[in-house]
């Protein structure tokens, strides 16, 4: 049965994708020339719940990566706020079913079953301060924090108490006031360094 085929090859395939497919990845695994044979060999998948369909033209496998389908959905954003907080040890919750991304251009939210990724704009002066690791772009600990910072300025608000809940003494101060000096909005910098004072 060639629903069974299509979940096996899958399965194979899944350590490599993280369980994130496009639909040009599954046309490329399948080697399905006939566009409507595809479409059916995907129905079959998703009738059969070992695929659902994320958002237009993505895919997901049980036990996917949220964080590589982040990056793949935005190729030039790199991951910030809650789920770099956690990581870094800087707040104590961690944000397992959301992701929030910065890039530039517009804006973009996905959600399905439980999951958010929010791809929020920014400038491309202020994309900086984050790593790729293996393939995913994550923001260094002060990065996070200052896009906590400035976006809750601009009206953003989180599941933790930026006030409180930020173990600031965690960060390198140095590279901390580097990059705080790279923003060119006084109002902005001014509250960052009046929370470094309360710490």
């Amino acid at each position: 049965m060639k629903v069974i085929r299509d979940n096996q090859l899958l399965t194979q395939l899944d350590p490599y994708q993280k369980g994130v497919y496009s639909k040009s990845d599954l046309q490329t695994a399948f080697g399905e020339p006939h566009p409507a044979a595809f479409s059916r060999r995907i129905n079959a998948l998703l009738e059969q719940d070992v695929l659902n369909r994320f958002c237009r033209g993505w895919y997901i496998r049980p036990g996917f990566d949220l964080a590589t389908l982040s990056q793949r959905l935005a190729p030039a954003s790199y991951i910030s706020f809650g789920t770099v907080l956690a990581r870094e040890l800087i707040i104590g919750t961690n944000p397992v079913r959301q992701i929030i991304a910065v890039k530039t251009g517009p804006p973009r939210l996905y959600t399905h079953g439980g999951y958010s990724i929010e791809h929020v704009s920014t400038i491309p002066d202020l994309k900086f301060g984050f790593t790729n690791e293996n393939g995913i772009c994550f923001a260094d600990a002060e990065k996070a924090v200052l896009d906590t910072m400035y976006y809750h300025l601009r009206g953003r608000r989180y599941p933790f108490d930026i006030y409180s809940d930020l173990s600031l003494g965690k960060l390198d101060e140095k590279r901390f006031f580097g990059y705080l000096s790279r923003y060119n909005n006084p109002k902005f910098v001014s509250f960052v360094e009046g929370m470094m004072r309360t710490q």
